[in-house]
């Protein structure tokens, strides 16, 4: 399962629902919304046309502004009002959404005014009473959302990199196990083997929360570096389960697989295969590398170095140390 996938869908069925709630029918256009709300999505979770040089709330307004124009064109009047109250919820959406802080209470005060203004009401209590069970409904599945990633047996760690906004994470397990096996062979059967491949799966998923946090508080521009397991392209069912999750364009915006020169050499075609779906990649490499082969490495977007490698004196941005 796509976890990803599901939250965003989640909260675009929230936005859904809380501007029907708002509009009502008199403004409500649930075809001209869609519209408008793909354009959202775009820029609020995929990040879509992050090179323009303007702050990130002005620019999911702008983006929908020119689709307000444009679906204005040639209609009635009517039909522009409907379109100008539904671009207008998304300053309130921006609020339900995270972009904007203020609190449950004061988005529910909002919104109500907001109400009462556009339907020339006296009394908004029914309306306040209903959309303050739509947002506690909404925030109930959310916390029941994230409780799903919750473990005592497994936690993330986090590594930093000579790159300021780029983070090497690990898996670690807090499973105790008996005194006879040793620590070693422990650390081997977890790094190695099928085990080694359904580890990814908990680590993926352990990350999905943390990359939905970061798109939460508007975080685009940290990345993360996650194991990968080559030995997967011998096993295409299973090579299949393990980027299910993995699929979405969020995630593949801000993780990068690390690899081994070895796992290049012996999978290269499947590996440039998986960067032409737009996933990214890392290479790790010793100093027998000759510095002629990293013509080669253009297609990835790091190269991994030990913190005393000689190629640490090549002016190349790609180069990395991980600090551990």
């Amino acid at each position: 399962m796509n976890m990803l996938k599901e939250y965003i869908d989640f909260e675009k069925n929230n936005i859904t629902l809380f501007a029907k709630q708002v509009l009502s029918t008199d403004y409500y256009e649930e075809e001209a919304f869609s519209k408008l709300l793909d354009i959202y999505m775009e820029n609020r979770y995929y990040n879509f046309y992050s090179d323009e040089a303007t702050p990130f709330e002005e620019r999911i307004f702008n983006h929908l502004r020119k689709a307000v124009m444009k679906l204005s064109e040639g209609e009635d009047e009517s039909v522009k009002d409907r379109l100008i109250e539904m671009f207008t919820v998304f300053n309130y959406v921006l609020c339900l959404d995270g972009v904007k802080t203020i609190t449950y209470k004061t988005l529910v005060r909002l919104v109500s005014e907001y109400h009462r203004n556009l339907y020339n009401l006296d009394d908004v209590t029914l309306f306040r009473e209903e959309i303050t069970k739509l947002l506690k409904n909404i925030e109930d599945k959310r916390k029941k959302f994230f409780d799903y990633f919750k473990t005592s047996d497994f936690e993330i760690k986090k590594y930093t990199t000579s790159k300021d906004n780029l983070v090497d994470v690990e898996l670690k397990y807090n499973i105790k196990f008996p005194r006879l096996y040793s620590e070693f062979a422990i650390d081997r059967v977890f790094h190695e083997g099928v085990i080694n491949e359904d580890k990814l799966l908990v680590e993926y998923y352990l990350l999905t929360s943390m990359i939905i946090n970061d798109i939460r508080g508007c975080v685009f521009d940290r990345f993360y570096l996650i194991d990968f397991a080559t030995s997967l392209f011998e096993d295409k069912e299973r090579l299949a389960k393990l980027l299910e999750i993995s699929s979405d364009d969020c995630f593949k915006g801000q993780t990068i697989f690390k690899i081994k020169y070895e796992d290049y050499t012996k999978y290269g075609n499947d590996i440039k295969n998986m960067i032409r779906d737009g996933y990214m990649f890392a290479v790790k490499v010793n100093d027998d590398i000759d510095k002629n082969d990293f013509i080669l490495f253009e297609m990835f977007s790091y190269i991994i170095v030990d913190n005393n490698s000689k190629f640490l004196k090549e002016k190349n941005k790609k180069i990395i140390v991980i600090n551990e």
